[in-house]
Parts: structure tokens; sequence; C-alpha cells
């Protein structure tokens, strides 16, 4: 007698339907009745699982779009061509990708592959730095984006790299091919063992309710430097910083294998042009609006988020706490015309009215401002697709979602677990695989690495990269090496540094994205290198991060 194989077993919703024609024989029934014995198998192990820990849950559902694929990319080096533009390799040849608004959902045929599926979970890192998920979003009706600490969970990116006189392939998969496909950064503990699965704060940190740093919807970030990042997310344990440079790296590999250019900016701009300082044109009192000229007006979005105030002294620099004093760090919910020549621009400050009318400072007249400021969290909850921006993807007043994690609000973000290191007038990057070892003086003990390449001496100016260091024994830790690009091309990014010839030993923390008003220069690999391990201005924020506690490189 011999039996169904359920071993491997593999739920299958397309069952044929039987023929009036088809031939009265076991072949043709076992084959239907084989497939429902495995529907049924497949079933209960489903069930298993979900009586099981929720991690188990999670790794079940991120398992159900496991599918061993290699998708990667090529690119040129920057003397061979010099474009942005790359070519699509294995898996990924022949599949497109666009990013999505709150009324579109455009096609990408990454969604739901392999290490670019990902669930919302609701979640937390436990003393020993591993992820412990606590609800599913869609699965669990306690998931809350505004309640508790949200994530993006991936499954591991196994990374295959090859360097060469023409260029550079990047290749990933969920499934470790041979040796040469190295386990991500942010997935190795510190034992050398890999985690399942990666977690990514899907927002900028803001603070709950009870003051705690938190990766939730609808608050405007805290502004961070390397050390107030430190300190502040300490406050949550010792096993949390601020983004690692692995949590960044793996973000840019999907943004650079899905949509096979380097420019990130020319898929989606994020708000790095948001930079609109108006007054207003009618004073009003008891109110939540502003008047300002339509002008200004056609350069704001509803959602968008603005300071309204008067200048306490005499600058316009939004640092100036007198342009919130009136509306800090608001949602923009309407806008709509006035008059001829007029906008009212709608608020959301909780029921808080206030008046428009100018004041005195030194004698000098001081109009109610609107400031453009970086967003608040959640304004790209509506869009539909895994990536993209509200309303427009181009414009430049916009954060977007890449694959599922909010980016690109205007912010400057800080590296957590690195900094660059000026000695003898050499810039050089640093890391720190254990967070729990990092403190406030940054890289000052043996717990930090020195990387095998050092940044360019820029001469306190910007300039585009053309190519990033690489070192075999940290693979995630990728920073400028050459700066020969332009904005259109090479990564089309921008790197900065003082004038290292004139400066003294030294650390300066590493910030990335950019912030509102810098235009071309954000962008995923943008990197300012010039302020100290303490500079945090009205532009800088961070992000939390559940991967500071890491191997160097995975056991053998």
């Amino acid at each position: 007698m011999s039996y169904f194989d359920i071993s491997g077993a593999t739920f299958d919703e397309n069952l044929r339907k039987l023929e009036t024609s088809d031939p009265a024989h076991a072949d043709v029934f076992n084959a239907l009745l084989g497939q429902l014995i495995n529907n049924d198998v497949a079933l209960k192990e489903a069930v298993t699982k979900f009586a099981a820990s929720k991690n188990e849950q999670a790794l079940f559902l991120l398992n159900l779009h496991k599918d061993g694929k290699k998708y990667g990319v090529h690119f040129d080096n920057y003397d061979v061509t010099p474009s942005s533009n790359g070519t699509r390799l294995f898996d990924a040849v022949g599949m497109a990708a666009a990013p999505s608004t709150n009324t579109v959902r455009a096609v990408n045929d990454f969604d739901g592959k392999g290490c670019f599926a990902y669930l919302e979970v609701n979640g937390s890192v436990d003393e020993n730095g591993e992820f412990q998920v606590q609800y599913i979003k869609d699965i669990d009706n306690e998931f809350s984006r505004t309640k508790y600490d949200t994530w993006c969970l991936y499954l591991t990116q196994y990374v295959y790299r090859k360097f060469d006189s023409n260029g550079e392939d990047t290749v990933i998969s969920d499934t470790r091919h041979s040796a040469e496909w190295l386990p991500e950064g942010g997935a190795i503990r510190p034992d050398g063992t890999i985690r399942p699965f990666v977690a990514i704060a899907k927002y900028m940190s803001g603070d709950n309710a009870d003051g705690v740093a938190s990766s939730i919807s609808g608050v405007s970030p805290k502004n961070y430097s390397f050390q107030s990042s430190l300190t502040k997310f300490r406050a949550k344990g010792t096993q949390y910083c601020a983004e690692t440079s692995q949590d960044s790296e793996r973000m840019t590999r999907l943004m650079e294998i899905a949509f096979a250019t380097r420019n990130s900016q020319s898929v989606m701009a994020g708000c790095n042009w948001w930079w609109t300082q108006t007054p207003a044109t009618v004073q009003e009192n008891d109110v939540e609006r502003i008047i300002i000229s339509k002008s200004a007006a056609k350069e704001l979005v509803v959602g968008g988020t603005v300071s309204i105030g008067n200048a306490s002294s005499l600058t316009r620099d939004r640092g100036n706490t007198g342009l919130n004093a009136k509306a800090n760090r608001v949602r923009i919910t309407k806008i709509e015309d006035y008059d001829d020549n007029s906008s009212a621009v709608y608020v959301d400050n909780g029921g808080q009215k206030f008046s428009t009318a100018s004041t005195t400072v030194s004698g000098v007249t001081c109009p109610t401002m609107l400031s453009t400021m970086p967003w608040n969290t959640g304004g790209c909850d509506g869009v539909l697709g895994s990536c993209g921006s509200p309303t427009s993807n181009a414009s430049g007043k916009e954060p977007y979602i890449l694959f599922g994690v909010e980016m690109s609000s205007g912010f400057w973000e800080p590296k957590g677990n690195t900094v660059m290191k000026i000695e003898n007038h050499v810039m050089r990057p640093y890391i720190c695989y254990d967070c729990t070892k990092i403190t406030t003086a940054g890289a000052t003990t043996e717990d930090w690495i020195a990387l095998g390449y050092v940044i360019p001496d820029n001469k306190g100016s910007w300039k585009y990269i053309s190519k990033l260091g690489y070192s075999v024994d940290d693979p995630e830790v990728r920073y400028p090496v050459e700066v020969n690009a332009s904005s259109s091309n090479g990564y089309a990014d921008g790197c900065y540094t003082e004038d290292l010839e004139k400066a003294g030993d030294g650390q300066r923390e590493v910030l990335g994205s950019g912030d509102l008003r810098r235009g071309a220069i954000d962008g995923r690999r943008s990197a300012n290198l010039s302020n100290g391990l303490g500079d945090d201005w009205w532009h800088c924020a961070a992000r939390l991060s559940a991967c500071g506690r890491c191997g160097r490189r995975a056991a053998a």
C-alpha cells in the first residue's frame, strides 16, 4: 500500500476541475486528492504556528514570501560610465518598479517578493538585542501605529557582491546560496549566528505620551545629535541606539536594486526643497489659520508641517523660538482661496486659537510668519503602495516610504554606531558593533574599529559622490572615497567636509538623508561630515535602531 507524500506540504488554491473527458484513472484522482491533502497539512501547520509565539507567527508569514530568487543590479564604475543607472541582474531582469501616491497604486514588481516583502509590527528589542514582536498589522486588533513602536519586519538579506575594473554587482536573496553570500550586517548576532529577520523603525523618533522616544505616527520628531540620541534612546534600554550604518545600507540596497539607479532622488525626491517662509497678508484674531499670498500658498502641500509665529529676535532662522510660538510644527489641513491675492492656510493646532498680528523687536516690525518645517511622522500613511510620496514623488516637498519605511522627511539623520575621526588632517570612519559599549565620547575605546579607507578632503564645500569605500571585513559601512560626480550622475548625492588641512584632531557625527533646504545634495547616500558629536539643530532627528547589537562577521 502506498501513501500520499505530505513532506514539505504547501497550500495551492488552484485546484483543477474534473472533466467528463478525463479518464477514470488513479493518477487523475490522486493528483487532485494529493493537493487537497497537502492543503490540509499546510493549513494545520499554519494553525500550529499561530498558536506559537508572535515571533514564530511573524516568521511564518514572512516565509510565505520566501522565494529563493536572486535580485541584483550592476553599476558601472564612474570612470567607465558616469551614469547613475544600473542594469538588472538575475531574477530582477524584466521586472519594473515605480513609486505610488495616496491616489495611485503604481506597478512595483518587487512588492511581496523575498527580501522586499515586509510586515508592519509593534514590538521591542529585549536586553539580549533580540527583536520581540508584540502585534502584527492585519492579524492583531491591538496593532497600532500611534500607541506602540511600529517597525517594518523583513526576512534577512543574503548579499553577494562582486567588484572588478568595470563596476560593482550587488545581488540579494532570502536564501544563502553559497559561502560567498553574506548575511546583512543587522542580522548578525554578537556570537556570529544569524537572525531570521531584521526590524527597521517605520518612523523617525518622536516622544509618546509618556515622553519616551518612540517610532509612532502623528508626532513631531525630536531633534537629536549622535550624543543626545544615545542618551535619550538609552532610557528605553542599553540595547537601543540611533539608526546604524547597517540599517541604512540594507534599505539603500532595496532602493538601488528595485529601481536600478544610484540616484534615489530621480525616483522619489523626498523633502529636499520645502523651504517657504512667508508673512501673513491679513491680520486676524482667534483663528487656526494664516492668510498668505497665493504665490506662497502654491508652494505648500496639505498634510505638510509648518510653524507659525513672530520672530523673537532679528533672525528668521527656524530655530528662533518665536517663529513657532503660535503653532509649533502643526499639520496643514486645508488651503483655500481667501481673495484674488491671498489664500487661507488652515492648520491643526489642537483647537488652540491664535492671532496673526505683527509684533515689534528692537523697534522693528515682525509680522506673523508661516515657516515650513520637516514633516511630522505619518505623512505617508495614506500612500497606496510600498514605496512613494503622498501627492508627488518629484516635487521635493514630501517624504516617501521605501518598502514601508518613512524617510526623507526634511531632517539630517545621525548614525548611532558610526562616527568620523580626524587624525593628522585625515578623516576616517569608525564603527562600533555593540551599542551597549558606545558612550557619548564616541570612538575613544578599542570597541571602535577603524575602516580601511579615508574620506576625501572637500575643503569646506559640497561635492558629489562618485565612489564609495568598501572594506571586506566591514561591508555594510560605505562612505565616500571619491567626489567627482554631479547632481545628475554617479551617486548624485553630496558629501561635505570642512577643510581638513586646517582641522585639528577630533570627531564628527555622520549625518545622512539631508534636510528640507538642500535640494540636489540630499539622497540615500548624502553625507554631511562637518558637525561635532553634540550638534543637534532643528533640522536633525534620529531613528531608533533594533540592530545596535551585532557581530562583525557571521560564524563559519
